[in-house]
């Protein structure tokens, strides 16, 4: 089988999404790109709409009909359009734009006998004992806690996808995805603790860190979790594989914190007394630990996180300064218009 060189992308315009296009286009290939802008922006993807090798279409991924259409020269998918941990409210939603929208990209790939690759969740794993593998134990909370609905319909969209493999011959690879960060990602709790972090820290405000701090993680520059959606695009062993999509060395949430203060260049960012769960409503849950076993995706695709944490937060640093400079000199020339 030869590369997939006419891709289709869901949430092309998200963060990963970004990122993503950049890098097939930097490739020679073709991006036919879909997103409804719910979360994603189109400022993510400005300098890509007059490349001849790009087209984005503006709707819901659910809408099987169009994707058909839209893609009917695509040789490649990669489905990341997707709502995440309802933190607040939206729980119906994203359990219906997950379910709905990867069941659509898969009956396309059916269609259309192309593979698929599926970005799902390290959330999965819940509260199982790290490191996460594959092959492993999964520990969800109750349903009567919100913030499992996506980590359920991400695990409810892994068995279908594995189902229609078994059953209807879909192609597709399954990749669970650790904390990813970096240019292009949601200034909001949306993009993680660390976007929040760098956002609150440069407008000289304390963060807010919930719990007790000592929640450990392994976060993964973004070129890095996109070089596995391209790995796995086109190594067809991965059909059929649920695959973790990380850097496997894990730091606290606390510790950071610090590390993002040190980069900024601030002091007393990081306040004495922590945020409670409670703010994020009634029975949310937390997960202590997520560090994956990244053995699979070394063994299968040849894959290994090559941006340390130091030089990621440097690289995100300068892109968001860069932004947010940029931002300040428009609201300058509108106010002056």
């Amino acid at each position: 089988m030869t590369r997939p060189n006419i891709v289709g992308v869901t949430g092309a315009a998200g963060f990963v999404g970004a990122n993503l296009v950049e890098r097939l286009l930097d490739e020679g290939r073709t991006v036919i790109g879909i997103d409804d802008m719910s979360t994603g922006a189109i400022e993510n993807v400005a300098r890509f709409l007059d490349h001849p090798n790009f087209t984005l279409h503006q709707y819901d991924c659910r809408d099987t009909q169009r994707l058909r259409a839209d893609w009917a020269d695509v040789d490649g998918i990669i489905h990341l359009a997707a709502m995440k941990i309802p933190r607040y409210e939206g729980g119906l939603r994203t359990m219906q734009v997950n379910v709905d929208g990867s069941h659509a990209a898969f009956e396309v790939a059916i269609a259309l006998d192309v593979p698929v690759v599926f970005a799902s969740t390290s959330d999965v794993y819940g509260n199982a004992k790290a490191p996460f593998r594959e092959d492993g134990e999964i520990v969800l909370g109750p349903p009567t806690s919100r913030r499992w609905c996506y980590a359920t319909s991400k695990l409810f969209d892994e068995h279908l996808a594995l189902r229609l493999a078994e059953e209807q011959g879909l192609k597709v690879a399954i990749l669970r995805l650790f904390n990813c960060y970096g240019p292009y990602n949601h200034a909001t709790w949306w993009g993680g603790p660390m976007s929040v972090f760098f956002e609150e820290m440069l407008d000289g405000k304390q963060i807010e860190i919930h719990g007790d701090g000592k929640q450990v993680r392994s976060f993964t520059f973004v070129s890095d979790t996109v070089d596995g959606f391209v790995r796995a695009l086109d190594t067809p062993e991965s059909w059929g594989e649920v695959i973790n999509i990380g850097n496997d060395n894990p730091i606290t949430i606390i510790d950071l914190a610090h590390k993002v203060q040190a980069a900024v260049g601030v002091e007393d960012a990081i306040p004495d007394h922590l945020t409670s769960f409670e703010s994020m409503g009634a029975n949310y849950q937390d997960v202590y630990y997520r560090v994956p076993s990244t053995e699979k995706a070394k063994r299968i695709l040849g894959y290994e996180a090559q941006v340390g944490l130091d030089e990621g937060i440097e690289r995100t640093l300068a892109y968001i300064r860069e932004r947010r400079a940029a931002e300040a000199s428009r609201d300058q020339t509108l106010a002056s218009a």
